[in-house]
């Protein structure tokens, strides 16, 4: 089963992808290496990036994102813009100077389009969340409500536990503790949203997992505090794994099969839900 995008859009002879990414570190980092990749491959769809995260490289994030020492005290989005845009020739944009919290700040990363139009062609929106937090997610799923075209890919990824969110020492855990430490923050999901005509196909992240609103924190005010549930770098790598997956199936056939991916990357193993067919286009 699949949607096929250009059955909604019969009058045109070509889909070109405008992909804004929004978060740069562990899940986007990676995120960033496949889909530059998957850009240069498939050279004869037309596609372009923008990656927007205004955090700089610290010393923690060489851990479990892909940046090199020196990288240190650079703009995550702008270092990786610039690497995987001169390594495949591709043009990336990036969007460094402040956290994306509205929905018309959001909108304006999908405006630099005046170069991007030719004849039959039709431009479609791709947005893809890859965050620690509730309020960004909230944000993309407000600009999800408030698109009439968009597809809308956003990954999660659960935090590693810690006891008493990382106040407690690690001497002083229980036996039941230590364990729920060891198999914590593997897990993660992928749900691909997709609004056509004003008309909702997939429902986006809130209708399958609704967000917190007790994490309704704006990023800006958490901006260099240590996270009280850090993340894995395997379950990152696989999250953007899942990604990559749903963005080859765009740029090979211009089609979604999937709606939703739960995965385990300490398993190594994932569970799609196949997304409904829907063969014509809404009138």
């Amino acid at each position: 089963m699949m949607i096929q995008l250009s059955n909604f859009h019969p009058e045109y002879t070509k889909i070109m992808y405008y992909i804004v990414l929004i978060g740069s570190g562990g899940t986007g980092g990676y995120a960033v290496q496949r889909i530059t990749k998957q850009m240069s491959a498939f050279s004869d769809v037309r596609s372009y990036l923008m990656l927007a995260d205004p955090d700089v490289i610290e010393e923690r994030n060489l851990l479990r994102q892909p940046f090199i020492t020196r990288d240190l005290g650079l703009k995550k989005s702008e270092v990786l813009s610039s690497r995987y845009g001169s390594t495949y020739g591709l043009k990336i944009g990036s969007s460094a100077e402040k956290y994306i919290e509205s929905v018309e700040e959001l909108e304006s990363l999908f405006s630099h389009t005046s170069y991007l139009h030719s004849q039959r062609q039709y431009i479609q929106k791709v947005l893809i969340g890859a965050v620690d937090n509730d309020f960004s997610r909230k944000i993309m799923n407000d600009y999800f409500n408030h698109s009439d075209d968009l597809v809308y890919i956003d990954a999660g990824i659960e935090g590693i536990y810690l006891p008493e969110n990382g106040d407690k020492q690690e001497d002083e855990w229980t036996d039941t503790e230590l364990e729920d430490h060891l198999e914590s923050g593997y897990s993660g999901q992928v749900v691909v949203g997709l609004k056509k005509k004003g008309e909702v196909i997939l429902q986006p992240i809130h209708g399958i997992y609704p967000i917190d609103s007790n994490d309704l924190i704006p990023p800006s005010h958490n901006c260099g505090l240590e996270p009280s549930q850090p993340q894995r770098m395997i379950a990152n790598e696989m999250a953007a794994l899942q990604i990559s997956i749903l963005m080859n199936e765009l740029f090979a056939s211009n089609s979604i099969r999937t709606h939703v991916i739960n995965f385990n990357a300490q398993l190594g193993n994932s569970r799609a839900e196949a997304a409904p067919d829907v063969p014509l286009p809404i009138n």
